[in-house]
């Protein structure tokens, strides 16, 4: 196998890992817009833990309050979006790679 084909796949797999971190995040979103199911779910301890992982300048930006009773996080909107968008340079760069 050269060089660039596994380069390929490995860029193929970081940005799947990306994209399915982006989900997360995502579905972490929804799920606290709405009180009654992020307090079913004891998400508290695991939001809190994935504010201390965000940087200092973004953490706790943006929390908004919901007509449901939740709360709305941009920052972890805005990490899903810086994400995305890492997992679309990295299969650009492989299709690169690939041809």
């Amino acid at each position: 196998m050269d060089a660039r084909r596994a380069g390929a796949i490995a860029l193929t797999i970081l940005a799947i890992a990306l994209r399915i971190c982006a989900f997360a995040l995502c579905s972490i979103v929804v799920l606290l817009c709405f009180s009654g199911l992020s307090a079913r779910l004891n998400m508290v301890g695991f939001v809190v833990d994935l504010s201390r992982l965000l940087p200092s300048f973004i953490a706790g930006y943006g929390v908004i309050t919901t007509p449901f009773g939740g709360v709305f996080r941009l920052d972890f909107s805005l990490v899903a979006v810086v994400l995305f968008l890492l997992d679309y340079a990295c299969m650009r760069a492989a299709r690169k790679l690939r041809f």
